[in-house]
């Protein structure tokens, strides 16, 4: 598409674009202290808006956006602005001759979200009516369901984690775009029950996709282009006290103002445009109004113009890789959302089950159509599951490192494909980044030599690290603390668990860990009692490099060894190590520091642990102090088993995946993973 040539006006949109970005700061700053509000019963609730007002606001450019929920008769207003995003595309009007002026023909019941917040979703909802009803379209049209655009919306725009219930629109298309919405017959829109992302509504939201979408400038000739081009525009604004009942359809300029709202735009003529809102067929005429060019103007937040995508269901699991022209530009990697993976994990932080937030635990209901799904055997397209896989991730990644591991086994369907569910015990293990920087493989081998070795071994770097795998090793024991105060991990398991007990279907339930999650799994496995389940076993126990100490070890993990865990061992304990040399050889780096020259385990072993070289289970040099037993075998890398050759890329290295896939499955893969599967974590 040709570019524009730049003109004054697009020099001052520019302007205030980089305006808004400075202040982008001072919106997050002004949302970390906001609360959400209830309304007292003694204040109207279409009550005028005092300049008294203590609420918290939020300037982009010259305009104020109140951050407190407002209402409108019985109608709530919480929609914020779509901040800048450098990411976003503009839609760029073509030359076309347009007419005077386009009005409405709407050929679908009109919506009304009620009382609730889900105006994002009711809008989009509408603007997906109108594209599927234009009489270009040779398909049937379908109705889509508002209420899983709402939910979704919740779940992906920028205002994630604060305390309001609305959303902005860009979130509303973000969760359209990476999840699709399904049919208005799956999900109803009348809200009278909690919502569920059911397989059922993914699977037939995967049907109807987003295609490309377009912010628009606040400029009145791309408004009208967009319109005669498209036919619908998804815009949000602060509404004010008339539109609460626009008089013979019209919505009359300058009441007072009261919140964000969102709604579609349908149509244009020489005075206004045409609103289609989604309060029902009652407002204005037939659920459409005209809202004046002087009132667009001064209210108006954000526009976007959209497309439906084409048939392809299977285009959601498709990534292509970074073509050559994208080398040129900034590459943005931006983390999954809790609908990326919902269904795969639990969330614990500092032993705590976390409810809220971008990865929110799963509800209750959640977690019985995980139990269905893992329990039916026409899952998984027929072939069902025989296998449930519980990893729990290492001690170097924050949450959004063990969301995009669990978001990229799942886009490429590495575990289901043979048979095998994995389930995540995410745990917030990410205060050794917060202590050192990302700490990783360095790219300068030993470089830092004796000098980085005394940063991390002495002083400051050996008090910030010990304190760090000293909380760690709290968190994993709180997860599971019988005292009652944390025990997420219990909480979180429990309903999974008990679940499956019931079921005369059920799948062999395997233990995988990385690292420090060697931890988390043998509190695990000391608390299965407090599971309340009596007629399951473990299978199979693979851990990768595990940094729990060897007196640890025979205290956790040995007992099941010897027939004496809470559930039976049915199969072995499996140990993933690396040779002593490639131990050596590792690193661990900080930006800006020199790296340390050893692996992980020996900067833990000679550091961090309470006492100097401490036994680590994943180190060659200490496995003489490990258990006799023919349910114990050790690989170690550089065999046929696991190739890995750094700590941290045992769940990277295609060798090893397959080998805990094939012993899981008992029998050789039907599609072992690759290298490239198992990349962008």
């Amino acid at each position: 598409m040709a570019k524009r040539p730049s003109s004054p006006s697009d020099k001052a949109r520019t302007q205030a674009t980089a305006e808004q970005g400075l202040e982008r700061q001072d919106i997050s700053n002004a949302l970390a202290t906001k609360r959400t509000v209830v309304m007292p019963e003694t204040e109207p609730a279409d009550a005028p808006v005092s300049s008294k007002r203590d609420d918290r606001e939020i300037r982009i450019a010259n305009r104020k956006i109140r951050l407190k929920p407002a209402k409108l008769g019985k109608r709530i207003l919480d929609v914020l602005p779509d901040l800048p995003d450098i990411r976003d595309r503009f839609y760029s009007p073509s030359l076309q001759a347009l007419p005077g002026s386009i009005y409405p023909s709407i050929a679908f019941p009109i919506r009304d979200q009620g009382p609730s917040s889900s105006c994002t979703g009711f809008a989009l909802a509408h603007v997906t009516d109108v594209l599927t009803h234009r009489e270009t379209l040779a398909t049937r049209p379908v109705r889509v369901s508002a209420r899983m655009l709402y939910e979704m919306a919740k779940r992906n725009d920028e205002w994630a984690g604060t305390a309001y219930e609305g959303s902005s629109i860009r979130g509303a298309l973000s969760g359209f775009f990476r999840n699709g919405v399904c049919g208005l017959d799956l999900s109803p829109d009348d809200g009278s029950q909690e919502w569920v992302l059911t397989y059922e509504i993914n699977k037939d939201a995967r049907e109807n996709r987003l295609g490309a979408y377009f912010r628009l400038q606040a400029d009145l000739s791309d408004f009208h282009a967009a319109l005669h081009e498209v036919g619908v525009i998804y815009a949000s604004a602060q509404i004010h006290e008339n539109w609460k009942e626009p008089i013979n359809g019209e919505i009359t300029p300058g009441g007072n103002s009261i919140g964000g709202h969102a709604f579609a735009i349908v149509g244009y003529d020489s005075t206004g445009f045409w609103v289609l809102n989604s309060w029902g067929p009652a407002w204005g005429k037939d659920g459409i109004a005209h809202w004046r060019y002087e009132d667009w103007a001064a209210t108006l937040m954000d526009a976007w113009v959209l497309q439906l995508g084409v048939r392809a269901p299977t285009a959601f699991s498709a990534i292509p890789r970074r073509a050559p022209s994208a080398a040129t530009s900034p590459h943005v990697k931006a983390a999954p959302n809790r609908s990326d993976i919902v269904g795969h994990f639990i969330n614990i932080d500092d032993g705590r089950y976390v409810v809220n937030g971008r990865y929110a635990s799963p509800t209750p209901v959640e977690m019985q159509e995980t139990v269905k799904r893992l329990t039916d055997s026409r899952a998984n397209d027929g072939a069902g599951y025989d296998h449930l896989a519980i990893y729990c991730h290492g001690g170097l990644n924050a949450l959004d490192d063990e969301a995009s591991r669990i978001a990229t086994w799942k886009r490429h369907d590495i575990f289901g494909r043979n048979g095998i569910y994995n389930f995540h015990l995410m745990w917030g293990s990410g205060f050794f980044d917060e202590a050192f920087g990302a700490l990783s493989q360095s790219q300068s081998g030993r470089s830092g030599g004796w000098i980085g070795d005394l940063l991390f071994e002495t002083g400051l770097g050996k008090a910030l690290g010990s304190r760090a795998w000293r909380n760690m090793k709290q968190d994993a024991v709180a997860a599971f603390d019988r005292r009652g105060e944390y025990n997420g991990g219990t909480f979180g398991l429990g309903p999974l668990m008990q679940g499956l007990a019931k079921t005369n279907k059920r799948p062999r339930i395997h233990l995988v860990g990385h690292s420090a999650g060697s931890i988390v799994l043998g509190e695990l496995l000391a608390s299965l009692d407090q599971l309340e389940v009596e007629n399951l076993e473990i299978e199979s126990i693979h851990l990768m490099a595990p940094a729990c100490t060897t007196d640890f070890f025979a205290k956790r993990y040995a007992p099941y060894l010897m027939g004496k865990g809470a559930w039976k061992l049915a199969d072995k304990i499996y140990l993933y190590q690396m040779r002593d040399s490639l131990e050596l050889s590792d690193t661990v780096a900080a930006g800006g520091l020199p790296g340390y020259g050893r692996s992980l385990l020996y900067l833990v072993s000679r550091a961090y642990e309470d006492r100097p070289n401490t036994p680590l289970v994943g180190m060659e040099i200490y496995s003489e102090r490990l258990p006799r037993s023919g349910l114990l075998k050790i690989d170690r890398s550089e065999s046929s088993t696991t190739r890995s050759t750094t700590h941290g890329g045992f769940d990277n290295d295609a060798a090893t995946m397959t080998t805990i896939m094939s012993r899981i499955a008992g029998t050789r893969l039907r599609k072992p993973p690759t290298e490239e599967e198992l990349m962008g974590y």
